[in-house]
């Protein structure tokens, strides 16, 4: 299998979507960080108020993360599924392949061209050295 098949096989598997949805994601929150940290309770009052029995919070929490791991997995897939596609439609990604598979195709000749070139410098060496015995 070819390296850019490898590639496109591993740049379209969800794992890959999920792990570019993890990143969208974390920017969308981090632009929301300034927001939610001016809404934080601050005196002892309020926090008791906002999160109650603390122990019984974090049970309930713990209970529903594994119900919720799995349907955050698929939507992180999805939201990296549609940015990738995004990428991919822009006309930077688009020139950057098409550059790419170029200069592929030269690297390629060239190689061609350095193996010719070496048999025949290889065929002129013997017929130098052959000469030189004489």
């Amino acid at each position: 299998m070819t390296l850019a098949s490898e590639v496109k096989k591993i740049t379209e598997s969800k794992p890959f979507y999920a792990a570019a949805g993890i990143g969208d994601l974390a920017v969308e929150k981090l632009r929301e960080l300034p927001d939610r940290l001016a809404k934080l309770p601050r005196t002892r009052e309020q926090i008791r108020a906002e999160f109650g029995d603390l122990p019984e919070t974090a049970r309930r929490y713990t209970t529903t993360v594994t119900d919720r791991a799995g349907r955050i997995y698929e939507d992180l897939a999805a939201r990296g599924k549609d940015i990738v596609e995004r990428v991919n439609r822009q006309a930077a990604t688009q020139q950057l392949e098409a550059s790419a598979k170029s200069t592929a195709r030269k690297a390629g000749a060239t190689a061609e061209e350095a193996k010719t070139t070496a048999k025949t410098a290889g065929k002129a060496v013997k017929a130098g050295a052959s000469k030189v015995g004489d």
